[in-house]
């Protein structure tokens, strides 16, 4: 598991009080219990977590209408949009 992946699933389970177990990468973040707010709260979780700032452009090519991102979408969008390993994730690789 990518360590962009671990941290995601990590914020989604706190932040919507999950056992991160149950976060697979087809579940959406309808299923998971998140709402609008929801999605844009998680976002910034992560862009706190990870240690930057995600540009909208991550985020328009998934469909935001009755939140139908998946896990895996949403992973991967952050993942594409990073382009080099964030101070954050050094940081917890050592």
């Amino acid at each position: 598991m990518s360590e962009v992946k671990e941290v995601v699933r990590s914020v989604i389970a706190k932040n919507l009080n999950l056992a991160w177990w149950t976060i697979t990468p087809n579940s959406t973040l309808s299923r998971l219990g998140a709402d609008s707010l929801d999605a844009i709260g998680l976002i910034m979780a992560v862009e706190l977590e990870l240690g930057c700032c995600l540009p909208q452009e991550t985020f328009n090519s998934i469909e935001l209408q009755d939140n139908e991102w998946t896990f895996g979408a949403f992973v991967e969008a952050i993942e594409k949009s990073v382009n080099h390993v964030p101070v954050r994730l050094q940081a917890l690789a050592e």
